[in-house]
């Protein structure tokens, strides 16, 4: 027999990959205790089956391996019985493989369903929150009473943008911050009525509402009357008079 013809048939790999008839597997063994050079090239294969599977392995999560092995009550790995048969080496590795990338594939899945799961309860309560913001909005804005000054950033932040709503009967403030720079901590933003070109305090904005923006409108102090409003950028506290710089300003 030609034995470069007979490996050439693919017989090598059919054996090796379990595919090969049990006649076939018969000769295919008793073709590799006659014949050395059958016997190398299943060998060959084999490593080179091995090798395609540790190197298209993915690494599993930290820590996977050994929960794996847990699992299935193998403390220790090294102990595991080789298998008499070579043939069988790479479908040990290939099976590892896949199981690290199974158990890594399902880590990955709980991971991203118990992030979907945060995320839809963070939209749920963003959703309320704004549902609430808006009714409360809309019942300033509605009440004929109530004066609205726009104040525009200045030189310093043009981007900047925040509205007063005034209500001319009870004399109540709100402010909407639209769009202010996040303030430095040792910073804070006042916010100020102008009457007559003279400043009156009517309250610090609290730099917490800048990180976690709690709410849409922040009610200030009460005032009698106004022209117009501006912020300013104070020292952390504030100032009786305004000492800092002016962010935003607008009549009503």
């Amino acid at each position: 027999m030609n034995v470069k013809e007979y490996i050439s048939t693919g017989i090598v790999e059919s054996y090796v990959l379990g595919l090969a008839s049990e006649e076939e597997r018969r000769e295919f063994e008793k073709m590799c205790e006659q014949y050395p050079e059958v016997l190398q090239a299943r060998i060959n294969f084999e490593l080179a089956m091995e090798k395609q599977a540790m190197e298209n392995s993915i690494s599993p999560m930290p820590g996977i391996k050994n929960k794996i092995l847990e699992k299935i009550n193998i403390s220790n790995p090294a102990s595991i019985q080789t298998a008499k048969v070579r043939n069988l080496n790479w479908l040990k590795y290939a099976a590892a493989a896949c199981l690290l990338l199974l158990a890594g594939s399902l880590y990955w899945n709980i991971s991203l369903y118990s992030k979907n799961q945060q995320l839809k309860v963070d939209y749920d309560n963003t959703v309320a929150k704004l549902s609430g913001m808006e009714k409360e909005v809309q019942l300033i804005t509605n009440n004929p009473n109530v004066k609205m000054a726009s104040m525009k950033g200045m030189e310093v932040s043009p981007q900047s943008f925040a509205t007063v709503y005034w209500d001319t009967t009870s004399h109540d403030v709100y402010l909407m911050v639209n769009n202010l720079p996040k303030p430095a901590s040792d910073k804070q933003y006042q916010l100020w009525a102008l009457l007559d070109g003279k400043p009156i305090d009517v309250g610090l904005i609290d730099n917490e509402y800048f990180i976690k923006e709690t709410r849409l409108l922040i009610k200030a102090k009460n005032i009698q009357n106004a022209q117009a409003f501006a912020i300013t950028l104070e020292t952390k506290g504030g100032n009786p008079t305004p000492k800092g710089t002016m962010y935003v300003m607008g009549n009503l």
